[in-house]
C-alpha cells in the first residue's frame, strides 16, 4: 500500500527532525530498505523532501540514524541488577525485554545485520557491533557476573548470533512461537554463564 501523503506542516526544527526519524523508522520496519523512498518518508512526514537531506543528508545516513537509534534502544532495554532476583529469573527478565525490542523493530533491524542493500557498509558494521558490545556489557552487569574474562565475552558474542537466528525462526519463518523461543534463549543464556562459559575459560 502506498503511503498516505500528509500536508506540509510547519514546525520547529527538533520537532520536524523528530518527526521525520519517527516516519522513517516505521517505513523501514514495514517495508525493505530497497522499497523504501525519501520521496515516500517526506510525503508520509508532510514534509518537503529537501528537509530529509538537510537533517539527515542521504537515504543511507537515514537508515543508519534509524538503525543507532534502534541499537541504542536494545541496549537500554536491560533491567537494572537486583541482587534479589535469582539468576534464572534474571535471564528470563532480560530474555523478556529483548523479545520485546525485537517485535516492535525486527524488520529494520534485521535489514541492519544483513547489510541489505549496503553491501559490507562499514559504518552499518561498526554500529551492530558496538550495539552487540553494549548488549553483553549489560548482560554481564546484570548478571552479576564479577571480573569477566575474555573468553567469557567472547562466549556472549556468540549467544547474540543465537539469539538472532532464533527471532528469525519466530518473526519471519514462522517455525518457533514467541515461548518458545524465550524458552531456548533463557536456558541457553543461563547455561553459558554458569556452566559453559567457565568451562571454555578453564580451557584456555
Amino acid at each position: 500500500m502506498a503511503p498516505s501523503k500528509a500536508r506540509y506542516q510547519r514546525l520547529p526544527h527538533d520537532e520536524r527532525r523528530d518527526q521525520i526519524l519517527a516516519v522513517a523508522r516505521r517505513m523501514f520496519t514495514e517495508l525493505p530498505y530497497a522499497e523504501v523512498s525519501t520521496t515516500a518518508i517526506a510525503d508520509r512526514a508532510g514534509v518537503r523532501r529537501g528537509l530529509i537531506h538537510y537533517y539527515f543528508g542521504t537515504k543511507r545516513d537515514l537508515f543508519l540514524e534509524v538503525v543507532r537509534g534502534l541499537a541504542a534502544g536494545a541496549a537500554l532495554q536491560a533491567p537494572p541488577p537486583d541482587a534479589a532476583l535469582p539468576l534464572p529469573e534474571t535471564a528470563e527478565l532480560c530474555v523478556d525485554l529483548y523479545l520485546d525490542a525485537a517485535e516492535a523493530s525486527g524488520v529494520t533491524w534485521f535489514a541492519a545485520v544483513d547489510a541489505e542493500g549496503f553491501g559490507q557498509d562499514p559504518e552499518l558494521l561498526r554500529i551492530i557491533n558496538r550495539a552487540r558490545d553494549l548488549t553483553v556489557d549489560h548482560l554481564l552487569t546484570v548478571l552479576g557476573v564479577p571480573d569477566p574474562g575474555t573468553a567469557l565475552r567472547a562466549v556472549l558474542h556468540t549467544y547474540s548470533g543465537l539469539a538472532e537466528s532464533a527471532t528469525r525462526q519466530w518473526l519471519q519463518e514462522k517455525t518457533l512461537t514467541r515461548a518458545q523461543v524465550h524458552t531456548l534463549l533463557s536456558r541457553s543464556l543461563l547455561a553459558l554463564v554458569t556452566e559453559i562459559g567457565p568451562a571454555v575459560e578453564r580451557a584456555g
